[in-house]
């Protein structure tokens, strides 16, 4: 039977077990808001080094790279799993985001030798946690939330299969399918921000604490580069994604203020209800990083400032 679509009931325990397999074994979904983009050409590696923000240069086949695409004024157009093969590239990017990624790329591509094509028969499928290398060897690494992961791009007429496949094998290492509802709430309980959700054109890419995965600055050139160096090395972030813990049993929407003595500081980007209650991940406004832990007020309910997401497990988890 496919597992495509599973979905549990809503609450957090009937989404306790998805949340462990995703944390302690592995847990596995397709990731429907993601899409491909197909690099070719004899230009194809050494044009894409000059889009994205972290290195290719040493990228072998069966390798992934995790970077952003700017804009030429350094916020973030989208972020990218460059699926390096033989060849090839693949880009793994929000399907929202590729019809402005196709039209910012073409833009660059002058005399070089490079193809673009959205591959819309072909889908993603994600595992995530400490087993999910042990699913398949093929695939390409990719850590989603800081705790290991692999990916795999699967046609059409493979998709549900391939799924059923992996969910069946995942439950063989003490995990299973994962639904959409506890991807989304793993996230912010592991403190990983999503792209359109947590950050996007909206932000630079220190203001959304994934540098240590997404940025590189010891590369050449890329489009937007001036302004991430610039903000590296002259100045500092106007806001910044960090993590926080709230009191209370429901979690804030989103847009909902942060507050310290009723002066507005920043705001909530995403919550959820976890085992140790309600977690969000929101931005911090510049200037207030050395305020008390304990002073914020969110949706009228004390809150604490856990640390910035780049500190975060999401990010940079324990070494184990």
């Amino acid at each position: 039977m496919p597992v495509r679509g599973w979905r549990t009931h809503t609450g957090l325990m009937a989404h306790a077990d998805e949340l462990a397999w995703l944390e302690h074994s592995v847990g596995v979904l397709a990731l429907e808001d993601r899409a491909i983009v197909s690099v070719t050409g004899d230009d194809a590696h050494d044009w894409l080094q000059g889009q994205v923000t972290n290195q290719l240069k040493n990228a072998e086949p069966g390798s992934s790279v995790y970077g952003f695409v700017l804009t030429l004024k350094g916020r973030i157009l989208a972020d990218v799993y460059v699926l390096v093969r033989e060849g090839a590239l693949w880009l793994d990017v929000p399907a929202a985001q590729v019809d402005a990624l196709l039209e910012r790329f073409d833009r660059y591509i002058i005399m070089e030798d490079v193809d673009l094509e959205h591959r819309k028969d072909l889908h993603v499928i994600a595992a995530q946690g400490p087993r999910s290398n042990e699913l398949s060897a093929d695939g390409w690494p990719s850590d989603r939330l800081g705790g290991g992961g692999r990916q795999w791009v699967v046609t059409d007429a493979e998709l549900d299969s391939e799924l059923t496949s992996l969910v069946a094998r995942s439950r063989e290492l003490g995990g299973g399918a994962v639904s959409s509802e506890a991807w989304a709430q793993a996230h912010v309980l592991r403190g990983r921000p999503r792209f359109s959700i947590d950050f996007g054109d909206w932000t630079y890419p220190q203001e959304s604490g994934l540098n240590p995965l997404a940025v590189s600055f010891r590369k050449g050139c890329y489009i937007g580069q001036e302004t991430v160096v610039m903000l590296e090395n002259r100045g500092k972030a106007p806001k910044v994604l960090w993590r926080w813990a709230i009191e209370g049993s429901v979690a804030p929407a989103a847009k909902t203020p942060i507050t310290v003595n009723d002066a507005v500081v920043g705001e909530v980007t995403s919550a959820a209800v976890g085992e140790e209650g309600v977690r969000a991940i929101g931005f911090l406004k510049r200037g207030h990083e050395s305020e008390g832990s304990e002073s914020f007020v969110i949706a009228g309910l004390a809150a604490r400032a856990l640390g910035p997401v780049e500190t975060g497990p999401g990010v940079c988890p324990e070494p184990t």
